[in-house]
């Protein structure tokens, strides 16, 4: 069956893609204009350059930082452990108390030892940790500079303290502690995510050949990407000016898709080898 559709699914998904980018980040940079593609003389449209593979950010990038829920509120820090592993030194979460609702509280969780962050691996292309707070687990991705936070289920409850709080969202430096040079930084740094996940996308969707449902899957996620990194965003402290909260998104979702894509390479080179394999068996055979 041939994907009639993809091309302008495609076209669509990129174009709103680039609109919701320049409308949210501040300073967004206007997309140099590619201009009408022009065809070979064997009529086949030219092959677009392969990404560059990058290497995610480590843990030294967030150690002995003060991070910060949305820029404003709470604060987690980390520290190595023995045995190069990562800890929790320092966690404390905003909320809201459970006896009256509204009323703002907040929840020193470590109070002696250190927490330990268990390692995940890295399922979207970033490190991934687990934090085994009795009252509310958590894990989180690594992102230069700032860690994203997820949780499942309600928010948590610390009965003793009286207070609710719910640790998921965006953590990173204070929204004030960007000086002017590093927001122009961010805004070049920005043009240059936009672009690279642009090419792991590309990139992706050729390596899913025909496979019609897988195209529409990746297609679907990277059109609801812009929308949930609006949200993601949206209340970091002075994020119009600086920007911090969507660049690092992009980039981590760059990431992801450079994942996928080696792990389908990974996928179709052992599914070749094996084909191999059988097919030498079988010759083999008198």
């Amino acid at each position: 069956m041939k994907l009639s559709f993809l091309p302008a699914l495609l076209a669509t998904l990129l174009t709103a893609s680039s609109a919701s980018a320049q409308m949210m980040l501040p300073g967004a940079l206007q997309a140099a204009p590619e201009g009408p593609a022009t065809p070979n003389p064997g009529g086949a449209g030219q092959a677009r350059p392969k990404p560059v593979a990058a290497k995610p950010p480590g843990e030294e990038t967030i150690i002995d930082r003060d991070l910060l829920r949305d820029g404003s509120q709470g604060l987690i820090a980390f520290q190595r452990a023995a045995g190069k592993g990562l800890e929790i030194k320092a966690l404390s979460m905003a909320g809201e108390q459970i006896t009256h609702p509204g009323e703002a509280c907040r929840i020193d969780v470590i109070a002696g030892d250190p927490i330990e962050a268990r390692p995940l691996g890295k399922p979207k292309g970033l490190l991934r940790y687990g934090v085994d707070i009795e009252a509310c687990p958590f894990s989180f991705d690594v992102y230069e500079g700032a860690v994203l936070i997820a949780h499942e289920g309600k928010a948590c409850d610390f009965v003793a303290a009286d207070c609710r709080v719910d640790p998921s969202g965006f953590w990173g430096p204070t929204g004030s502690s960007f000086d002017d040079k590093q927001v122009k930084q961010f805004e070049s740094a920005r043009g240059r995510a936009e672009a690279s996940m642009r090419a792991q996308f590309h990139a992706l969707v050729a390596s899913l050949g025909k496979d019609k449902d897988a195209v529409k899957k990746i297609a679907s996620e990277q059109a609801g990407f812009s929308s949930e990194r609006e949200v993601a965003c949206r209340n970091y402290a002075r994020e119009d000016v600086h920007g911090f909260c969507a660049l690092r998104l992009t980039q981590g979702r760059g990431f992801a898709l450079q994942a996928a894509l080696e792990a389908g390479g990974k996928e179709r080179g052992q599914t070749k080898k094996a084909k191999g394999a059988r097919n030498a068996k079988a010759e083999a055979r008198p």
